[in-house]
């Protein structure tokens, strides 16, 4: 079922002036129920834009930004209940906290939906699991943890909302390996126990190649390519004509292949390479 639809929007920035340029041209696209979408692209190819017309941050040129069939523009005024249901973290969100304590960081969206105390109390303390961020760090101010730990607590101020849809925009850049997984993986849970759909815009192929269901291409303020994981990595060749290529794994195992290991389906992802590998070599994949 789709939850989020653009259809046909156009926006320009700059409109009516020397340095107006198109952002977005003919954009349609439809964000499936429950599932985890990535967007990748070079910068400027108008992904961070499509991200804050999902949640009414800009307004279409024309076109239409429809949640759950309805055009989100059709009243102007009630543009702030949209964004509770569409939850957007901007890139680097952590220099947004602003509150004493991550508990009050992570409540201040729930209380200003009007939420009783007791319901405020529950979402933040989902949210901080669903995030990582841990019990003891909830009465630390925000300012006093890594930059790492200040992503998580920014992340579950948007979760606190329970938004239908939640929109992040390059959610693990800067972090180390360890962290990125983290951040990863407290998403997919959240999006497997709350039904929610999520969308990602990273440059990392490789996290997008293990943690999305489907992939949308863009270049040049339109959508290039979209499809499953299997259908967008699989056209290399299209990919590499706008300067993008696959995960950096896949081009190691098309070497083995090539050098006459008998590896026969593509593979994306590393865990889907040792599983293979193993397999191959007669070795425990566990």
């Amino acid at each position: 079922m789709t939850i989020l639809e653009l259809s046909d929007v156009f926006f320009t920035y700059d409109k009516g002036t020397p340095d107006a340029h198109e952002a977005l041209v003919g954009i349609n696209l439809k964000i499936e129920q429950g599932l985890m979408t990535g967007i990748i692209g070079h910068t400027g190819c108008g992904k961070s834009t499509m991200l804050r017309m999902f949640n009414g941050l800009l307004k279409p040129d024309s076109g239409k930004i429809l949640l759950d069939g309805k055009d989100i523009w059709e009243n102007p005024k009630e543009i702030s209940k949209v964004r509770f249901r569409v939850g957007l973290v901007m890139q680097y969100p952590e220099y947004q906290l602003f509150d004493e304590t991550v508990r009050a960081d992570i409540a201040y969206g729930p209380r200003n939906m009007g939420l009783d105390e007791a319901e405020i109390v529950r979402r933040v303390e989902a949210a901080a699991s669903f995030a990582g961020v841990s019990a003891d760090m909830l009465d630390r101010s925000p300012f006093e943890l890594s930059g790492g730990q200040k992503r998580r607590v920014a992340i579950a101020g948007i979760m606190a909302m329970q938004p239908e849809v939640l929109v992040l925009d390059e959610p693990a850049a800067g972090l180390d390996p360890k962290g990125r997984e983290d951040i990863f993986l407290g998403l997919d849970r959240y999006r497997r126990e709350s039904g929610a759909s999520v969308i990602i815009v990273s440059h990392s192929m490789e996290d997008m190649a293990r943690y999305c269901d489907r992939l949308v291409v863009m270049n040049d303020a339109k959508i290039y390519m979209e499809g499953t994981q299997r259908e967008v990595f699989g056209d290399a060749e299209k990919l590499m004509k706008i300067g993008l290529g696959v995960p950096e794994v896949t081009k190691l195992i098309s070497l083995l292949r090539e050098g006459g290991m008998p590896i026969a389906q593509e593979i994306y992802t590393v865990d889907d390479a040792k599983t293979a590998l193993l397999e191959l070599l007669g070795g425990d994949s566990k």
